[in-house]
């Protein structure tokens, strides 16, 4: 066996495992110190002739190209990669949101801008325009953005503001009485 062959294999398959792992444990680092390991091993055959890095590059190529056709044959990549199936808990907006414009709902939570109003007996998600509403407050549906409700509190119907307070009249005598001078003397 010649020389530096252990070297070679056992470079190969640190490069193969670590490749492997790099599937399971995502990042980047592992993969790229496997490719480098495989590289150098790759390297390292031409050493041992010309003959043998070829070899080497071939073995190196055959193992990934089955590897690969492999794995994304096997259940494994069921666990790491996106299926095309739908979730059968989504389910797709509903179309009708675009004709609930103009259409007069009531809160029912507090709209701190957005929360749940029930509008023709639906319960739907909406944002108030530019105040925040509370629960049982009457309001009109002024545009829907795909599936965006925006509403506003009805005319003659706005949320109570609290009171403003009343501002305080001056005292009727200054606090401080003007000193007298040397002059007003």
């Amino acid at each position: 066996m010649p020389e530096g062959l252990w070297t070679i294999i056992g470079l190969l398959a640190v490069g193969y495992v670590l490749l492997l792992m790099e599937l399971f444990v995502p990042g980047g680092i592992l993969g790229v110190i496997g490719g480098i390991a495989i590289i150098i091993g790759c390297y390292q055959a031409f050493g041992m002739g010309i003959a043998w890095g070829a070899a080497t590059v071939v073995l190196s190529v055959v193992v990934t190209v089955v590897g690969v056709n492999t794995f994304f044959r096997t259940q494994a990549k069921r666990g790491l990669m996106l299926s095309d199936r739908r979730s059968a808990t989504w389910k797709a907006p509903e179309a009708s949101l675009a004709e609930l414009v103009g259409r007069r709902g009531v809160t029912v939570s507090v709209l701190r801008p957005s929360g749940v109003a029930e509008i023709d007996g639906r319960r739907i998600d909406v944002v108030a325009d530019s105040e925040f509403l509370s629960a049982g407050v009457e309001i009109v549906v002024r545009e829907v953005e795909g599936v965006r409700v925006v509403v506003e509190a009805s005319a003659g119907l706005a949320p109570e503001k609290p009171p403003e307070e009343a501002p305080t009249e001056p005292p009727d005598e200054p606090s401080d009485p003007p000193s007298k001078t040397a002059s007003d003397a």
